[in-house]
C-alpha cells in the first residue's frame, strides 16, 4: 500500500514541480536563438473575436489605434459573433479610423467566426486578441520580429494578469500563470512551445489550418503549425494584460471550457502529429498537458486509498498524508465560502478549483461534445 501511495505522490509531484524543473534545466543548455529582426515590418491584422463585448470593445479600440505599428501596414477587424448587444454599434463609430466590422450571423462560436476572417485577410501575419486584452505599445513589433526567422511559423505573446484587489481567484491566478510563463519560456528555448496565449498570438496567415467550429484555437492551432514542420516560440516582451477571475465559480467554469477545449484539440491535432518527426513536442504533451489533467485522478486515488490506510493505525505514513489532506481541503473550501485573511490561503482554493474543473473536463470529454459557444457573462 505504502508502495503505491509512494508512486501517486511522485507522479503528483511530476505534474506539477517535476516537469518544470526537468524542461528549465535542460533549456540552460539549448542552442536555438530566434534570429528576431527588430526592423522587420510586414503587413499585420489583428482580429478580435466578440460577442457582446459591448463594456470592453471601445476601450480595445482606443487602445489598438496607439499600437506602435505602421497604420499603412496594420489594420484591425472585429469579428463580431451575432452580437445581440451595442457592440457591433460602437465599432462602426471608428470606421473612420480604418476599424473594420466582420459581422457574422448564426452564432457559430469564436473558432468559426476568426475561420472566417482569416479566409478574407490577406495580410502576411495575423494577430489573434480578445476584447478585454489590453496591449503594451510595442507588443506588436515585439511579436513580430520574430518571423524574420523563416523557420518561425507562430509567436505567443506574454500575458500578465491585473489582480482584482476583491477577487478570491487574484494572486493564486497570478502565481499559476508565472509558472506556467516558466515553462513556456523553457519550452520555446529548447525549440518549440506546444499552444499559445489566446489573447496575444500571431501567425503566418499561409500556414493557418481551418479548424472545425468546436475546436479551442489557441491551443490546437499551435499544434497544426507545428505539425507543418514550423516552429512556435514565446516572445516574453510582447505584453499584454488582462483582469483575473473574482470568483472560485467563474474560475471553475472557464478552466472547465478551456480544459475541454485542449483536450478535445489534443484528440484532433494527433492525428496530424507524427511521433517520428514530432517526438519530443508529443513528450512535451503528454508530460505537461496530459499528465496535468489526469492528477485529480490520481488524488482521488490517493485521498481513497490514504483514507482505507488510516485505520491501521501502525501505518504511520498514511495516517499523516491523511490528515495533511484533510486540513489542506478543509482551507481550499473554506476559501470558496468566505474571504480568507490572507490572499495565499486562496492557493489550496486555486488548486482544488482547477483539478475539480480537470475532472469534469475529463468526464465531458468522454461523454459528451464540446459545444462551440459559449456565454461570457458566465465568466
Amino acid at each position: 500500500m505504502n508502495l503505491v501511495l509512494i508512486f501517486l505522490i511522485i507522479i503528483i509531484f511530476y505534474a506539477y514541480l517535476g516537469y518544470p524543473l526537468t524542461i528549465t534545466f535542460f533549456s540552460l543548455f539549448a542552442k536555438n536563438p530566434v534570429l528576431k529582426n527588430d526592423q522587420f515590418r510586414p503587413t499585420v491584422s489583428i482580429l478580435i473575436a466578440a460577442y457582446n463585448e459591448e463594456s470592453f470593445i471601445e476601450q480595445k479600440i482606443l487602445n489598438t489605434l496607439e499600437l506602435d505599428y505602421p497604420k499603412d501596414k496594420f489594420e484591425m477587424v472585429v469579428v463580431s459573433d451575432g452580437s445581440t448587444d451595442k457592440t457591433d454599434e460602437i465599432v462602426k463609430r471608428f470606421a473612420a479610423q480604418n476599424i473594420k466590422l466582420l459581422r457574422v450571423e448564426g452564432r457559430v462560436g469564436k473558432t468559426e467566426a476568426r475561420n472566417q476572417a482569416v479566409l478574407l485577410s490577406r495580410s502576411e501575419i495575423i494577430v489573434f486578441s480578445d476584447a478585454t486584452a489590453i496591449y503594451e505599445k510595442n507588443a506588436i513589433k515585439k511579436l513580430v520580429r520574430n518571423f524574420a526567422d523563416i523557420s518561425v511559423g507562430m509567436v505567443s505573446g506574454n500575458l500578465h494578469y491585473v489582480e482584482q484587489s476583491e477577487g478570491q481567484m487574484g494572486l493564486a491566478t497570478k502565481l499559476y500563470w508565472n509558472y506556467e510563463r516558466v515553462i513556456k519560456l523553457a519550452q520555446s528555448k529548447l525549440w518549440t512551445l506546444t499552444g499559445a496565449v489566446g489573447c496575444i498570438n500571431a501567425f503566418r496567415r499561409e500556414l493557418y489550418h481551418v479548424l472545425p467550429s468546436n475546436i479551442i484555437e489557441d491551443f490546437t492551432e499551435p499544434l497544426m503549425i507545428l505539425a507543418q514542420d514550423y516552429r512556435i516560440v514565446f516572445e516574453s516582451e510582447a505584453l499584454a494584460y488582462e483582469r483575473t477571475t473574482q470568483k472560485a465559480k467563474q474560475e471553475f467554469l472557464m478552466r472547465v471550457r478551456v480544459i475541454r477545449g485542449g483536450m478535445r484539440g489534443f484528440l484532433y491535432a494527433m492525428s496530424n502529429l507524427s511521433f517520428r518527426k514530432h517526438f519530443f513536442p508529443i513528450l512535451q504533451l503528454l508530460c505537461h498537458k496530459v499528465l496535468r489533467w489526469l492528477v485529480p485522478v490520481f488524488l482521488i486515488l490517493f485521498f481513497l486509498l490514504t483514507f482505507v490506510a488510516s485505520f491501521n493505525a501502525s501505518n504511520v505514513m498514511a495516517i499523516y498524508l491523511f490528515i495533511i489532506q484533510i486540513i489542506f481541503y478543509g482551507f481550499a473550501l473554506l476559501g470558496m465560502v468566505i474571504p480568507l485573511p490572507f490572499k495565499v490561503l486562496s492557493i489550496p482554493t486555486y488548486f482544488l478549483v482547477i483539478n475539480a474543473a480537470s475532472f469534469k473536463a475529463l468526464y465531458l470529454t468522454l461523454t459528451t461534445d464540446l459545444e462551440a459557444t459559449w456565454e461570457t457573462n458566465t465568466y
